[in-house]
Order: structure tokens, then C-alpha cells, then sequence
């Protein structure tokens, strides 16, 4: 049973109890009415079974037989193996009456392994995309892992992003590795310096889109599964186009080939050997490149927007994660459990449900309400990663019970229990311990 059908049957069993209507099931299914109502009048005739294609796991009725397929693939193995495809139909045809589709050949022979004597490739048509009008409104964005130290360093790999309308490196950083933290981190810079941008063109990498599948309250929702980077594009109102081959974002392509020649001499020069030293000469040299390589975009005003007053850039730039304040009011994150140190307007936030924000520069905060409750320092030696923190000084915590409790406590330990008042309704209760219970 797919994945598919399981949804299906949770979406009519909603239905047929009387928790989702009719019209719901079917925008949820993307079919019409009438397809749910038939639905809904198999699953009530036939239950579950009804729900699943009749044809499933049978044989196709234009099948062909298994004995002609063992047949002919006898022939391409041994007589006809150096023949190409349109000759082999020919020759079935002609000696053995044996009348196939190219395609069925084809099939056939991909299925033994076998290719064709001379195989044919066929050129890829692709149509010149002009730029856009105006600065900010794309933006195109790659990683590029490279040997950018030569000899002198570790491999790195650099982060870009650049304007399509002008040809201009809007910001870049090197990272050990193609991670969110640095597509965030440059994200970042672009909206400092710029604004932010219109859309984002990217490739299909699981960074950008999230590889889990929506749930079918999600889907109820109409609401898809984001990653880390794509849920703060999203509350940032950038755009994202997916492209579908290297090519497509040719512009950032052709930026990483200019800089694996000249930027690696650049640092070459200025013997950069670490990440830290590669960075603060990537960002001297990024006004050079832009006076260089820059030009005009076809309209003069800008497609930047301001920064959103109300958003704050410690949670936008962040992994999100949603906790609950256990007992000894610690957070569970990553194996560690964090302590939430008192205020003085309240000192346990037990029970309560707490927003952590993973800044890309490392920071953890523990956020409540709008309000930052604590904060904890990454490793610096250890690169920032999802899911995944490690805090520059080892966390202990030793919980102590605030002088409240420790009165409430001994109070409850010291004193008697209420005593009813003489005239307290309890007293006078129709059900006593001697009262009959009609």
C-alpha cells in the first residue's frame, strides 16, 4: 500500500465519521466531488479494499508474453548483438515475424545491459534567459568546494551569492562546508548592505528544500515541510526558484570559474593559510571584483526591500526549535540540558513551552514570550551545525529550591491539616458515613 492510498483512506474515514466534509476531501485529494463520493460509497460497500485500484498487482492485459521476451533477448544476446536497435526491429521483422515498438526494443535491451553499437546523443536545446530588469530582484546562490588555499590550507568551500541584473558579488563567505549556517551568515551580509532581495535562484539542494514529506495534517493545512534556511527565507518574503541543472543558474557557474582563477592568486598573494585569513581577504577583494566584472542594470531603481522593522535578525537567521521547561527548570537540546537561571519577577518556567534559536554564528538562545530567558556561547573550534550544539564552557547546574518553596515545603510538613468549619457544606452532605444511598 503507497503512501498515497494510506492518505486516501485517513481522508474518507474523516469523512464518513463526520469530521471533514465532502468538498475538503476532494481539494485535499486534488479530485473532483464526484471521485470522493464514489470513494466514500466503495470504502462503505466494500471498506479498505474498495479504496485501492482493482487492477493493482495484476498483469497488464497488452502485456507481451514472457516466452516471446526470452525469445528475443536470446537473439540480441547472440546474433543480433552488434546490431543497433532500428536494424534489430527490422530483422525480427523480416526473418522471424516478429513485429516490436522501438521503444519495447529499447526497453528490452537497457534491461540486458546492453547498448547499442553507436550510440546517439542528443544535444540539449536551451534558450538564452535575459537578465533581470533590475538590481536585487534574482539573485542566484552556490556553493563551490575548492582547493582555494592551493597547498597552504584546508579545502574550503565558498558561499556566493550574485545579482543576476548586474553581475555583481553582493556578498560571500568561506565555510568548511556547504551549510545552512553559512548560506545564512551571507544571507545576512546581503540584507546589512542591501535589502532584501526579490528571489533567491538556488539549486535543488536539501538546504534550500526539506526532504521530509508533508504529513497529512500538514497537507490539511496547506502547509509544506520548510528546512532551516527555507523557513527564514519564508518569513522573510524572498522567493525561491528551484533550478533544474547547473546550467539554468549559469551566472554563479561562471562567477565560481573567474574566481578559481583569480581569487586563488589573490590569497596566493596575500598567503592566506586558515579560514579566518581567507575570509578577511574574500572581503577585501569583493569591491575589487565588483568594479571589475559590475555592470549597469537595465532599469535604475532598486528591487531591494527594507529590512521589516518587527522581525528580530538573532531569530530570523537561526534553527528554530520548540522544548518544554522540565521540572528542574533545564532545557533538552542536543544531549545537554541547559539551565534557565531565575529572574526576579519568576524563577521556574517548569512545564512551559520555550522557542530555541541556533544563530548561525553559534549562539543558543532560549527564548519565552519574545523574552530571551538565557543565552549560551558556541565552541568556536567546532563548526556551527543543524541540530547540533556544543557550548564554549562546560554547563553545570546544580538546582536549588528558591527560599519560597523551602517555606511552602517545611509548612506543609510542620502544619495540620484544614479542619471543616462547623457550618462548612461538607457537614452537612445528604450522604454521611451512615446514609443510605437510595
Amino acid at each position: 500500500m503507497s503512501e498515497k492510498d494510506r492518505d486516501r483512506i485517513e481522508v474518507v474515514t474523516r469523512v464518513v465519521a463526520g469530521k471533514m466534509s465532502a468538498q475538503r476531501a476532494a481539494d485535499v485529494e486534488q479530485v473532483s466531488l464526484r471521485q470522493v463520493r464514489r470513494q466514500i460509497k466503495a470504502f462503505r460497500e466494500e471498506g479498505v479494499g474498495g479504496l485501492i485500484h482493482g487492477n493493482r498487482g495484476r498483469a497488464s492485459g497488452r502485456s507481451l508474453p514472457v516466452e516471446l521476451r526470452e525469445r528475443v533477448c536470446a537473439l540480441l544476446g547472440d546474433a543480433y548483438a552488434d546490431y543497433n536497435t532500428s536494424h534489430v526491429r527490422d530483422e525480427l521483422a523480416s526473418a522471424h515475424g516478429i513485429r516490436l515498438s522501438y521503444a519495447t526494443l529499447y526497453r528490452w535491451r537497457r534491461g540486458m545491459g546492453q547498448r547499442g553499437p553507436r550510440p546517439h546523443k542528443v544535444a540539449a536545446h536551451r534558450q538564452r534567459r535575459e537578465r533581470a530588469a533590475r538590481e536585487g530582484q534574482l539573485v542566484q546562490v552556490d556553493g563551490s568546494a575548492h582547493r582555494w588555499l592551493e597547498e597552504r590550507g584546508p579545502e574550503l568551500c565558498l558561499i556566493a551569492f550574485i545579482d543576476d541584473a548586474t553581475g555583481k558579488m553582493l556578498g560571500a563567505l568561506f565555510r568548511q562546508e556547504e551549510d545552512a549556517a553559512g548560506y545564512m551568515a551571507v544571507l545576512h551580509q546581503v540584507c546589512r548592505r542591501y535589502g532584501l532581495p526579490g528571489t533567491l535562484y538556488s539549486d535543488r539542494h536539501t538546504i534550500f528544500e526539506s526532504p521530509k514529506k508533508a504529513t497529512l495534517e500538514q497537507k490539511l493545512a496547506g502547509e509544506t515541510p520548510l528546512s532551516h534556511l527555507g523557513r527564514t527565507l519564508h518569513t522573510l518574503g524572498i522567493a525561491r526558484i528551484a533550478a533544474q541543472s547547473p546550467q539554468a543558474k549559469g551566472r554563479v557557474e561562471r562567477l565560481f570559474g573567474t574566481l578559481q582563477d583569480r581569487l586563488v592568486k589573490e590569497l596566493r598573494q596575500q598567503k592566506a593559510s586558515t579560514l579566518e585569513a581567507a575570509n578577511r581577504v574574500l572581503q577585501a577583494y569583493l569591491p575589487k571584483f565588483n568594479s571589475r566584472f559590475a555592470r549597469p542594470p537595465a532599469l535604475p531603481d532598486t528591487a531591494f526591500s527594507p529590512w521589516p522593522r518587527h522581525l528580530r535578525a538573532r531569530s530570523v537567521f537561526a534553527c528554530h526549535y520548540t522544548r518544554t521547561v522540565a521540572n528542574d527548570n533545564t532545557v533538552a537540546f542536543g544531549g545537554l540540558h541547559l539551565p534557565i537561571p531565575p529572574k526576579p519577577d519568576r524563577h521556574t518556567w517548569a512545564r512551559a513551552r520555550v522557542h530555541l534559536y541556533l544563530h548561525y554564528s553559534g549562539t543558543l538562545y532560549i527564548v519565552y514570550q519574545d523574552r530571551v530567558l538565557a543565552s549560551f556561547a558556541h565552541d568556536p573550534n567546532v563548526p556551527v551545525r543543524v541540530d547540533h550544539f556544543v557550548p564554549a564552557t562546560p554547563i553545570t547546574y546544580a538546582p536549588t529550591p528558591a527560599k519560597r518553596d523551602e517555606a511552602q515545603k517545611a509548612s506543609l510538613t510542620t502544619q495540620p491539616p484544614p479542619t471543616p468549619a462547623a457550618n462548612h457544606p461538607w457537614r452537612h452532605s445528604p450522604i454521611g458515613r451512615n446514609a443510605q444511598v437510595p
